[in-house]
């Protein structure tokens, strides 16, 4: 009896160091990603430093083709940097950190700094053909139709050389400006889409987009 007692208790002290072990190589995976995760957003942020910096050389100077080029190609850049990065950042959700909302948080804040330059760009340099076009959708409840509008918008963006998405959560925490455009643009359901300032609060078909902004292939 005391012999089993023994094999037992050597066996629970065993399970308890692998469970133990499991979880630290969780932990540690779950920390290596959040620190890549979070290198791209930082280097994402210094991309749009670079943006900035054109966008304010622009308006203190008389409108350049050179500098539109180039500035133009940064935001290219940016564009798929950030569809990027989103993708890394869903992954990491639900792992065992907390960290995932902070990053989250600072991704929204970066993505909608860079729509606000992509505006400026436009203005600045009478771009008429690019056409952001902004996504709000609920990422706390059930939402079927935005997980639809959300692939739409995909398809549309590999079709349309002249669209850039820009996806927010209606129900993220922590970021305001996120408030502030709901409350500019009356988003009261999701999906919602934002073209031209123009809001449309139903889930919208790609042909339809398409011809809201004149797709251009």
């Amino acid at each position: 009896m005391e012999m089993r007692k023994d094999i037992l208790a050597k066996a629970a002290i065993a399970m308890i160091v692998l469970f133990a072990a499991s979880l630290y190589v969780g932990y540690a995976i779950e920390s290596d990603n959040y620190a890549k995760v979070e290198d791209r957003i930082n280097g994402f942020q210094d991309e749009l430093e670079n943006a900035l910096l054109f966008t304010m050389f622009l308006q203190t100077h008389n409108e350049s083709a050179s500098v539109c080029s180039a500035l133009s190609a940064q935001l290219e850049d940016s564009a798929q940097y950030t569809y990027d990065i989103y993708g890394e950042l869903e992954q990491s959700k639900g792992g065992v950190f907390r960290q995932y909302e902070t990053l989250r948080s600072k991704y929204f804040l970066a993505n909608m700094r860079f729509y606000l330059l992509l505006r400026q760009y436009k203005q600045a340099c009478n771009d008429t053909a690019l056409e952001p076009i902004l996504f709000f959708y609920s990422a706390q409840s059930d939402c079927p139709s935005c997980a639809a509008q959300g692939k739409v918008l995909d398809d549309l963006r590999a079709s349309c050389g002249n669209a850039r998405v820009y996806a927010f959560p209606v129900d993220v925490q922590g970021v305001s400006m996120i408030k502030a455009f709901k409350s500019y643009y009356n988003i009261t359901s999701t999906p919602a889409l934002v073209i031209r300032d123009r809001t449309y609060q139903q889930l919208e078909g790609k042909d339809s987009i398409a011809a809201k902004i004149g797709c251009a292939g």
